[in-house]
C-alpha cells in the first residue's frame, strides 16, 4: 500500500514499451503520482477520524493502535508523494533526488520505517481488537524490524529493490492480522470489510513483488507498477472504512451492554428502595406485634399442663407461626440480628440435608451433595442455614419426581460459594429480574408467599454476599449461586457456652408494657426466680439500690424517657460494674437508634418475642458469670 510511481518507468526514456510511445508512459507516470497524492490525503482523513474515535474511546487499545497505524501510513505516503513530486520534472543535471543520493536515501529511510510501523501497529491492533495480548515474537521483533527497514536504503538504494524487500513483511502482517480477526463477528459488516481489505493488501503486495522483480524482463509489468497506487487506494479505502465501522459498532455494542448493566443496577436499587420502605413498615408492625406475641406465647406456655392445655397448645403453635412470620419480615427488612461465628461448612451442609430428607417421600427428588472437604467460614450460621434450606426446598418443589438436586460448595479467595441446581423447568430470563422481589412468586396460587427468595436475598446481602440465578447444567433447570465472604469475628454477648437452666436468682425486669412484665414475672417465678419490676429506666434508677441486690437485669430498649439505650449509656459512664448485670431485649431493631445500639452494645441483646427457655438460660448464664 502506497508504493508510488516507480522510477523504472521513467528510466525507460524514449524506449517504447510494448509499442507505447513515450508521452503515454509519462502520462501514466503522472496519473500514478496523482494516485499517490490521493492516497496520502485519504490516509490523513482516516487519521483524523480515528483520532476522534480514540478521544471518545480512551481505554480502547485497538483504536489507539489503528490510529497509530494510519498515522504512520499517512507519514510514509506524504514522504513518497513529496519525493516523487520533486523528482518528476526536476531540472536537468539536478540529480540530488536520484536513487542512491542523500535526499532519496533519507526519504526512503523515513518511508521504510513508517511503513514497517504501519504493518506492525495494524497487527497489534488486530490482537487488541479481539482482546488478545501481543504475541512474544511481535514484541521482540518490533524495534529490530523497524530499525532494519529504516536502515536498508543505505545499502539498497533503488526503490524497486526496497519494495521487494518490504513485500514479505507487509504480506506477513496482513495474513497474520486476518488470522487473528474472527470470521463470524457480532460487529458484522465492518469486520468483513477489514478482512477483505487485509487479504487484498496481502494479494496486492504479492503481485507488486512479482512485478518489481520481473518488470525488466516483462515490459507489461511496468504498467502494473505504474497503476499500483490506484490498487492501493482501493485497498486503503476498504481497510480504513472497515476499521472505522468495526470500531463504531464495537463501541455501540459496549454502550448497549453498559446500558443493560445500568438498567440492571437501577432495578437492584429500586428493589433495595422497596425493601427499605418495607423495612420501615415492618419496623412499626413488628414492634406493635412483638409485645402481644410475647404475652401470648408466655401465657400459652404457662397454661401447658393445666385445664385447657390442648387449647393452650393450639394458641402457642399459632403464636409460633406469627413469631416466625414477624422474624421473616424482620429478616426481609434487614433487622435480624446476626450471630457471627466460625463454622464448618461440612457440618452446615449435613444439618441442611438431614433436616430436609427427614420428611421426604420415596418419589422425592434425589439430593446429591458434592464433596465439601474441611472448609470453614466465618459467617452467620443461622442465616446461612435458612438461605440454603430455602433454596434446596424450592429446588425440590421445582424438580420432577426422582429428579436430581445438586448442592455444591467451594472456597473463594474471600469466603465461600454455594450452588444449588435442579432439573425443573427453570426460570425464564424475563422473570429473573423480579425473582427476589417481595411477594413475587412463580408458584401456583396458594403454594407460595413470594417471601422465601426475598428473605434469602436480604440475609445474603446483610452478610455482604451475593445471590444470583442462572441456567442449570446443560441449560436444564435453574442454578442459584450464593457467595458469602468471611465476616469479622466479634464479641457476642450471648455466646455459645452452655449454662445451667436452673440456678434461679433475683431478677429486675424493666419494661413499660404491663403484659410483658406480667408474663416474664410468671415465667420467672415458675422457674424459681424472684422478680422486681420497673416501668421505665427512670424508675429503675430510682431503685438504684436494687441494682446491687439483683443477680441480673432484663431491660427493654424502647420505652418512654431515656429508655434502655439511655440507661445503658449512663451506667457505662457512671457504674460499668452494674452494667455487667444487664441483658437487653427489644422488638424493634429496624429504627436507626436500635440498629446503631446493637452494633456497639457489648451486653446480650435478645429479640422479642423470645423463647422463654432460651431467655432464662441466658439470664442464668449471666448470673453465673457474675458469681464467677
Amino acid at each position: 500500500m502506497g508504493r508510488g510511481p516507480i522510477p523504472g518507468v521513467r528510466r525507460a526514456g524514449a524506449a517504447v514499451c510494448c509499442g507505447a510511445p513515450v508521452f503515454l508512459l509519462k502520462s501514466i507516470d503522472l496519473i500514478a503520482l496523482l494516485g499517490l497524492f490521493v492516497q496520502a490525503f485519504l490516509a490523513w482523513i482516516f487519521v483524523a477520524v480515528l483520532m476522534r474515535v480514540r478521544r471518545s474511546e480512551p481505554a480502547s487499545k485497538a483504536v489507539a493502535d489503528y490510529s497509530r497505524a494510519f498515522l504512520a501510513l499517512a507519514g510514509a505516503l506524504t514522504i513518497m508523494s513529496f519525493r516523487f513530486f520533486i523528482s518528476h520534472d526536476r531540472v536537468p543535471n539536478n540529480d540530488a533526488w536520484a536513487d542512491g543520493r542523500w535526499a532519496a536515501v533519507l526519504s526512503y529511510m523515513g518511508y521504510g520505517g513508517l511503513k514497517t510501523l504501519f504493518g506492525l501497529f495494524l497487527l497489534r491492533g488486530s490482537h487488541q481488537f479481539v482482546g488478545h495480548e501481543s504475541p512474544r515474537w511481535l514484541v521482540r521483533a518490533w524495534w529490530p524490524l523497524v530499525l532494519a527497514m529504516t536502515c536498508a536504503p543505505m545499502v539498497i538504494p533503488h526503490i524497486e529493490d526496497l519494495l521487494a524487500l518490504q513485500a514479505p513483511m507487509m504480506i506477513g502482517c496482513a495474513i497474520a492480522s486476518v488470522r487473528v480477526l474472527p470470521r463470524d463477528s457480532a460487529i458484522g459488516s465492518g469486520m468483513l470489510l477489514v478482512r477483505l481489505a487485509l487479504m487484498g493488501l496481502a494479494l496486492s503486495w504479492g503481485i507488486h513483488a512479482v512485478a518489481v522483480l520481473w518488470h525488466t524482463s516483462i515490459p507489461l509489468l511496468r504498467y502494473v507498477l505504474a497503476f499500483n497506487s490506484f490498487i492501493d487506494l482501493a485497498v486503503q479505502l476498504t481497510l480504513g472504512t472497515g476499521l472505522i465501522i468495526s470500531v463504531l459498532l464495537a463501541t455501540h455494542a459496549r454502550m448497549r451492554a453498559a446500558e443493560r448493566e445500568r438498567a440492571q443496577l437501577q432495578r437492584t436499587i429500586d428493589r433495595d428502595e422497596k425493601l427499605r420502605a418495607l423495612g420501615t413498615l415492618v419496623s412499626g408492625v413488628a414492634h406493635e406485634l412483638n409485645n402481644p406475641l410475647t404475652v401470648i406465647l408466655g401465657y400459652a406456655e404457662l397454661l401447658d399442663g393445666q385445664d385447657g392445655a390442648a387449647a393452650a397448645k393450639v394458641v402457642g403453635e399459632q403464636a409460633e407461626r406469627c413469631r416466625a412470620i414477624v422474624r421473616n419480615l424482620s429478616a426481609l427488612a434487614g433487622q435480624r440480628r446476626r450471630s457471627v461465628a466460625e463454622l464448618s461448612l461440612q457440618d452446615l451442609v449435613d444439618r441442611i440435608v438431614r433436616g430436609i430428607q427427614r420428611g421426604s417421600s420415596p418419589d422425592a427428588p434425589v439430593m446429591r451433595v458434592l464433596p465439601v472437604g474441611p472448609l470453614r467460614l466465618i459467617s452467620d450460621r443461622i442465616g446461612l442455614e435458612q438461605v440454603l434450606t430455602n433454596l434446596v426446598v424450592n429446588a425440590m418443589q421445582a424438580s420432577p419426581p426422582r429428579g436430581e438436586i445438586v448442592l455444591a460448595v467451594r472456597a473463594t479467595p474471600d469466603g465461600a460459594e454455594f450452588t444449588v441446581s435442579d432439573q425443573g423447568p427453570g426460570v425464564p430470563p424475563e422473570l429473573r429480574a423480579r425473582l427476589f422481589e417481595p411477594f413475587f412468586t412463580t408458584k401456583d396460587p396458594g403454594k407460595g408467599t413470594g417471601l422465601g427468595l426475598s428473605i434469602a436475598h436480604a440475609i445474603v446481602r446483610a452478610n455482604g454476599g451475593t445471590i444470583a440465578i442462572e441456567d442449570g447444567p446443560g441449560g436444564r433447570g435453574a442454578c442459584f449461586r450464593v457467595t458469602v465472604p468471611n465476616s469479622e469475628l466479634a464479641a457476642i454477648g450471648d455466646g455459645d457456652t452452655p449454662a445451667p437452666r436452673s440456678r434461679p436468682g433475683r431478677l429486675l425486669v424493666i419494661d413499660d408494657d404491663d403484659g410483658v412484665r406480667d408474663v416474664v414475672r410468671g415465667q420467672a417465678e415458675r422457674r424459681g426466680w424472684s422478680v422486681t419490676e420497673a416501668r421505665s429506666a427512670e424508675e429503675a434508677l430510682g431503685l438504684a439500690v436494687q441494682f446491687g441486690q439483683v443477680d441480673t437485669v432484663l431491660c427493654d430498649l424502647r420505652m418512654p424517657g431515656i429508655g434502655g439505650i439511655g440507661l445503658h449509656d449512663r451506667l457505662q459512664q457512671q457504674d460499668p460494674e452494674v452494667l455487667q448485670r444487664f441483658v437487653f431485649f427489644t422488638g424493634d431493631l429496624a429504627s436507626p437508634e436500635s440498629a446503631a445500639f446493637s452494633r456497639r452494645c457489648t451486653r446480650p441483646l435478645v429479640e422479642k418475642p423470645f423463647d422463654f427457655d432460651e431467655l432464662f438460660t441466658l439470664l442464668a448464664r449471666n448470673a453465673v458469670a457474675r458469681a464467677v
